[in-house]
């Protein structure tokens, strides 16, 4: 049971991770923290992180999901996750140019390659 439910919430930070709306929400704060970043620079590494997460280190997975989430509630026979309103844009500020986010998902983004 336990393993189901953390597949799930994967799935969701997943999704999360790439839908339009929740990107363009951490866009939109992204730009009153960091006027000078661009769009793609705050867009593409989260929806790059999105693609990578199932190859992240578990250990990583789980701070992230943790900046991410508040909680995950199991009720009514589904799964509620309650986000943190400030955890899309801390994660964003993480994986602004400049940062060792950025420069991790670069270099993993490199190793895919080779």
């Amino acid at each position: 049971m336990h393993a189901l439910i953390e597949e799930l919430v994967t799935q969701q930070i997943v999704a999360a991770l790439s839908a339009p709306q929740l990107v363009q929400a951490a866009w939109d704060r992204m730009q009153h923290i960091r006027p000078d970043l661009t769009e793609p620079q705050v867009v593409l590494p989260m929806r790059n992180l999105a693609g990578l997460w199932r190859d992240l280190f578990p250990a990583e997975q789980c701070r992230l999901a943790q900046l991410l989430i508040e909680r995950v509630m199991i009720a009514n026979g589904g799964l509620e996750i309650i986000w943190r309103d400030q955890g899309r844009q801390d994660l964003a500020a993480e994986l602004a140019p400049g940062t060792i986010g950025a420069e991790l998902q670069e270099w993993e983004q490199q190793e895919e390659t080779v």
